[in-house]
């Protein structure tokens, strides 16, 4: 699994370091000193997330290009992986069925990096797409952002322990914020209501390093009381900057 900054300089780096590496060995064993790393052809980079608790394991299709080989499941992310530039016609469906639960078409320009979020929606799921834009990691700072994917969770804030001001306010179901700047450590992230200021989940000690950009999401149902489709967080890494 590998990660790719929005920023187009570390995109480009990243890129320049694997085409340089294969041109590299190349040169060693063929002796060829005239070789260029080969153009990429523009592209654009998208994770996709599923985060919606009633839909089954599923296939992700782009243009009738299957996305992922195994079955995606509630919970589980696909990494950064290339796309074509241009409008994209998005399809999920069951896994090893051919028949859609949605499908969607997202614009996608070359040199960005997205995420898609799969939710709930009143009858099926939805999807949606967020550019991923982040400021350029630093060691002794992470960055962090919040996605809320609870249908049944009313608008909340988040708070991180030692911070005096909320990260993230007013957040609706299917919001996403900004990436948010923080002193690297360990926090403790809370989840308030925005209405009556209860505490609807808190997290338990997580180490934020430097050089890391994060996502925390609020998924599963704040109804369910038991398994694994409750309300609950969970924290990715979109972004380790080596």
């Amino acid at each position: 699994m590998y990660f790719i900054s929005s920023n187009k300089n570390i995109l480009t780096r990243g890129i320049k370091t694997v085409t340089g590496l294969i041109a590299g060995s190349l040169l060693l064993t063929g002796c060829m000193d005239d070789l260029e790393s080969p153009e990429l052809p523009p592209a654009a980079y998208v994770s996709i997330y599923q985060g919606s608790p009633a839909a089954p394991a599923m296939d992700v299709f782009a243009n009738q290009n299957r996305v992922n080989q195994n079955p995606l499941n509630y919970t589980e992310v696909l990494a950064y992986s290339a796309f074509y530039p241009g409008t994209r016609d998005f399809r999920f469906s069951g896994f090893n069925s051919a028949t859609s639960l949605l499908e969607k078409n997202f614009v996608l320009k070359a040199d960005s990096v997205y995420s898609v979020f799969v939710t709930d929606k009143t009858a099926g799921i939805d999807a949606i797409l967020v550019k991923d834009v982040w400021a350029e990691p630093k060691a002794e700072k992470t960055q962090i952002r919040f996605v809320h994917l609870s249908s049944d969770t009313e608008k909340v804030y988040l708070q991180a322990s030692g911070v005096t001001s909320p990260l993230v306010t007013d957040s609706n179901f299917k919001s996403v914020s900004d990436f948010k700047e923080l002193n690297k450590g360990n926090f403790t992230l809370t989840v308030k209501s925005a209405t009556t200021n209860e505490t609807l989940i808190q997290s338990g000690t997580l180490e934020l390093k430097g050089n890391r950009v994060y996502t925390l999401i609020l998924r599963g149902m704040k109804s369910e009381t038991t398994g694994g489709k409750k309300l609950d967080l969970q924290l990715i890494t979109n972004f380790i900057n080596y």
